[in-house]
């Protein structure tokens, strides 16, 4: 059992230490991780596989540091100045984008757009298992986040 845990206590370091050791500006102080934890983004029964390189901040063009994933890893990353919410950070990663318009939820995905007010549509954003309203909802370390996009299409 002790190896196991020391296995995985190492696991995390490592992890943690391209997230923290950020190549951007060597003269500024390390950003501080406000939290990480898993995240799993579903489109129509089909799990969007978030470790291929084009989402990871090592390899995307448009990352952030206030929330972020990287390779090798299941977890999404938060640092930064502030922590987020849980719409800003969809709104962060790669090839995703939230909005709001008026009480509607909007993400999109590549080259299609999910409106919540869309017959037959229906968003559903959830933190360890319970609903949550995004926009509301700041992230906090062990969060386990869930995206969830139905259509009939």
């Amino acid at each position: 059992m002790r190896r196991r845990t020391v296995v995985v206590g190492t696991a995390a370091v490592v992890a943690l230490s391209g997230c923290l050791f950020d190549d951007r500006d060597d003269s500024a102080e390390p950003p501080e991780l406000h939290g990480f934890g898993t995240i799993e983004i579903v489109v129509d029964d089909s799990a969007i596989d978030l470790s291929e390189d084009r989402f990871q901040a090592e390899h995307a063009d448009d990352y952030s540091m206030d929330f972020h994933l990287h390779e090798d890893t299941d977890f999404w990353y938060m640092e930064g100045d502030e922590p987020v919410t849980f719409a800003a950070g969809i709104d962060v990663l790669p090839h995703f984008a939230y909005r709001r318009d008026g009480d509607v939820h909007v993400v999109s995905y590549e080259e299609t757009t999910y409106r919540g007010d869309e017959s037959g549509t229906e968003l559903t954003f959830a933190v360890d298992d319970t609903d949550v309203e995004p926009t509301d909802y700041v992230l906090e370390d062990g969060d386990d986040l869930s995206l969830e996009i139905t259509t009939d299409s």
